[in-house]
């Protein structure tokens, strides 16, 4: 009697664990499908920068946008109008600009802030190298941007980081990895 009530509560327990589900959240086929488009929108207006189009770099961004730079404070925001500026000196001043490596991910549902499984915001990563043609130095960093999608398919926030003040080290030559 003792094994049976063994035997009976051993598999009323391991039946119990196979029965458990996670509480992981499937993203939506319509999310999913959201997602993917702004990735490909984002590498289609990215690839300005390598085919020197700063029209085209700027297309993936709404007229209300708010771009945190990455020499600003986390409360500074500056204009489409600034961002523009940037990406015209880039595709100006520098040779043969690539970004690489990049990785795309979508919400946040573990946030100091505000938790949402949307796919209309997203981190991506990602290496920026390009060539100063004076000094036909390579330039090279890590970067990473956090985009906010409207329901244009637009991003309206903007915010990335990358060390700055490593550009004009790598450019003279006195930048250490």
């Amino acid at each position: 009697m003792r094994k049976l009530c063994i035997t009976i509560l051993s598999i009323a327990f391991l039946a119990s664990c196979a029965n458990q589900t996670n509480n992981e959240t499937v993203p939506s086929t319509e999310d999913t499908a959201a997602f993917n488009q702004h990735v490909e929108n984002w590498k289609t207006a990215i690839s300005g920068f390598s085919s020197e189009d700063p029209e085209k770099v700027m297309s993936i961004f709404a007229d209300s946008l708010k771009w945190n730079n990455p020499e600003a404070l986390m409360n500074i925001n500056k204009t489409k109008l600034d961002l523009t500026a940037a990406v015209n000196f880039y595709i100006g001043t520098f040779d043969d600009i690539k970004f690489t490596d990049d990785v795309y991910y979508g919400g946040s549902l573990y946030s100091s802030e505000k938790t949402e499984a949307s796919p209309d915001g997203m981190r991506v990563y990602g290496n920026w190298s390009f060539t100063d043609p004076v000094s036909a130095a390579k330039v090279a960093y890590k970067w990473m941007g956090v985009v906010h999608f409207n329901s244009d398919g637009k991003i309206y926030e903007f915010a990335d980081w990358f060390d700055v003040s490593s550009i004009p080290s790598q450019i003279d030559g006195s930048y250490k990895r």
